[in-house]
């Protein structure tokens, strides 16, 4: 009789493996999935707690598993956004690690100095307690919403 059993849950099992499968093939993924398991070697998306533009830090939204938001000087960067998102719509976002990178500036700013986050996700030279420095500049920012490149650094607060 257990022999009997067992041969069904066997055949059940053998039948029903091939639905597995589908599932996951179908299962979200990128934008969809949100992240939430998978891959962050190019970065990862979240959902636009606010509207974002390109290279803007962000950080953690109100929720921090699936939302970000832009940084400001007192908030920890996670990373740059990728691209345009606006409110409630998937944004790529490039952790603050790896290649350097665009970042949007707040001001002008010379090549070869460090720079922090400041209000709306822009980053500056200005050294301000309690600013997170976020990388070193490349190239100079020509002035207040300029792109420029920066070799980014893991976030540290500035005492």
């Amino acid at each position: 009789m257990k022999t009997l059993k067992g041969m069904a849950l066997l055949f059940t099992a053998l039948l029903l493996a091939p639905f597995a499968g589908i599932a996951r093939m179908l299962a979200p993924r990128g934008v969809d999935a949100i992240n939430t398991a998978g891959s962050y070697e190019d970065g990862y998306t979240r959902s636009a707690e606010v509207a974002i533009a390109p290279y803007l830090l962000v950080t953690f939204g109100t929720v921090p598993g699936t939302q970000v938001k832009l940084n400001t000087a007192a908030t920890r960067p996670l990373g740059n956004a990728k691209d345009e998102a606006a409110a409630g719509t998937p944004v790529g976002v490039m952790p603050l690690i790896g290649p350097p990178r665009p970042m949007i500036g707040s001001k002008a700013i010379a090549a070869g100095v460090r720079v922090y986050g400041t209000a709306g996700g822009k980053v500056t030279d200005a050294v301000v307690s309690g600013a997170y420095l976020v990388g070193e500049a490349l190239t100079a920012c020509t002035g207040d919403g300029a792109e420029f490149i920066v070799s980014p650094l893991s976030p540290v607060i500035n005492p």
